[in-house]
């Protein structure tokens, strides 16, 4: 499903709406919230939802919740790789035109998922060769350090508003040689923080030398959910 990066909040509300056959009803309720508060949403009258609050409505579209960040937030890393919200799940290599990679798919643990204190789980991610050369000696990479998900402060500066506490096995995976046209899955083991609250991580494809493959944009992330739950 292809997101256009320039539309706004109410054309991606109603263009979902249609695309899932449910009314604007339909979806606050799946969100759990008023469709009063979510007209306000689209509107723009409301511009400091919770984390939570994106992440349910998030999952009620079917969408990653980076979708509906960049309405209220900025994806910001270094000055070198500052990045809003993926707007193409393909991308062309930096240097080579001939290197093409596509995301297909979160395969395990989908974003907005729910776990327990402390759980560990696997995260795979599936890439697809498109291009003319093979992938090889290359590594999935995780690159927190250079982004956080920020509001937008009045005064023009920024505000984090999601951190990445997620302890991962690894800080990176290896990829397996992949060929022009075959599909490849990574997979991620992480743990989650023993407290509740909202984690993401961040993850890009390097080459051999430990470059970037392709541009800021093109990223792959885990965003999760950690919630104590009462047991009877």
């Amino acid at each position: 499903m292809h997101e256009n990066s320039n539309e706004t909040l109410q054309v991606l509300l109603s263009r979902r709406s249609r695309e899932l056959g449910k009314t604007m009803t339909d979806i606050a309720a799946d969100a759990g919230m008023a469709r009063s508060y979510l007209y306000q949403l689209a509107s723009g009258k409301k511009r400091d939802p919770s984390v939570r609050t994106l992440l349910s409505l998030a999952t009620a579209l079917a969408i990653s919740p980076l979708l509906l960040f960049r309405f209220f937030a900025e994806l910001q890393g270094t000055a070198s790789f500052a990045a809003t919200a993926l707007p193409t799940n393909q991308a062309i290599g930096l240097r080579d035109t001939n290197d093409i990679a596509v995301f297909n798919a979160d395969v395990t643990t989908p974003d907005h998922a729910v776990l327990a204190p402390g759980e560990t789980f696997h995260k795979v991610w599936e890439f697809q060769n498109l291009g003319s050369i093979p992938w090889r000696g290359r590594k999935l990479v995780r690159v927190d350090g250079e982004y956080v998900v920020a509001k937008k402060l009045p005064g023009g500066g920024l505000q984090p508003v999601l951190d990445a506490h997620l302890t991962s096995l690894h800080q990176e995976v290896e990829v397996p040689t992949t060929m022009p046209g075959q599909p490849v899955r990574i997979e991620v083991v992480f743990s989650a923080p023993k407290e509740t609250c909202t984690v993401a991580s961040v993850w890009r494809l390097e080459d051999g030398k430990g470059c970037p493959c392709y541009d800021a944009t093109f990223i792959c992330h885990v965003v999760v959910t950690v919630m104590a739950i009462d047991r009877p």
